[in-house]
């Protein structure tokens, strides 16, 4: 784990209560990847809950932790599991581990959630395991890593070049030239506490190197969803996304950035309301 430097931000407040009040769970899956999560619903229970529970996978930076606001906005209406995911893994075998995972803790067929880099693996959990995916949510997500080839934070040669430290000091530079603001501070907490270093740059190489995977098809209830004023998703990108499903709901929202379960969560929650429903 990198070490957190002194003028880094403190973890936002409303993080730490969610952090506080839900255990962390840990799991290995028998390729000995290592997982964790936090788990509203008590584990053990021999029925399976109605309605499907939420599982929450968010993109490469942070951990499950980051998508607090949404779990903390259906925790009294459904079971909800927010997902740590191991780093530098290809999307079969995550697929497996999160089949493994979800088995383990009985929820039976789940409403998946992802956004950005989880919803581009969690194409390959909906193909591979379609039964086990009641609702389907990809959201501020792309087709392969041209899409985000011209970011310099994702160049594949640099990442490939670079050792873990190199990479985290040079997204923390490019974090910390950011507005001062709750986006800023929750970001860097995960780049620096989040996640070990290996994990994250292990993550951001199997962006910058992601091939196309097929688009599942099986799940009835498929939303893709994008934001109008995300830096890193381009409009072309998020046309390619939109026409590898063209039986889902397209929906967008005018702003939210590549993060709008952080800075726009009520507006986001609305519309999942509405998807879960």
């Amino acid at each position: 784990m990198t070490t957190i430097a002194e003028d880094l931000p403190a973890m936002p407040e409303a993080l730490r209560r969610f952090v506080a009040a839900q255990p962390l769970h840990r799991f290995t899956d028998t390729r000995g990847l290592a997982w964790s999560l936090r788990d509203t619903g008590a584990h053990g229970d021999t029925a399976i809950a109605e309605p499907p529970p939420l599982v929450l996978l968010p993109g490469a930076l942070g951990n499950g932790d980051s998508a607090w606001r949404i779990a903390q906005a259906f925790a009294a209406e459904r079971r909800v599991l927010s997902i740590t995911y191991p780093g530098g893994v290809a999307p079969e075998p995550l697929a497996l581990g999160l089949e493994e995972l979800l088995r383990e803790r009985r929820t039976g067929a789940v409403a998946l959630w992802a956004s950005s880099y989880g919803a581009w693996w969690a194409q390959a959990f909906a193909l591979r395991f379609p039964d086990q995916v009641a609702a389907l949510w990809l959201g501020n997500t792309f087709v392969d890593g041209c899409d985000v080839a011209q970011h310099p934070l994702f160049d594949a040669l640099w990442l490939a070049a670079s050792d873990s430290a190199t990479v985290i000091a040079r997204w923390g530079q490019a974090l910390r030239a950011r507005p001062d603001d709750l986006l800023r501070a929750v970001q860097l907490h995960m780049l620096h506490a989040g996640l070990p270093a290996s994990d994250f740059h292990g993550r951001l190489r199997q962006v910058a190197g992601a091939a196309e995977l097929p688009a599942p098809q099986a799940t009835a209830n498929t939303v893709v969803f994008e934001c109008e004023d995300d830096a890193i998703i381009a409009p072309a990108t998020r046309a390619r996304v939109r026409a590898r499903y063209p039986k889902a709901r397209h929906l967008a929202q005018a702003q939210g950035g590549h993060y709008p379960h952080i800075v726009k969560a009520e507006l986001l929650v609305e519309r999942m309301r509405d998807w879960l429903q």
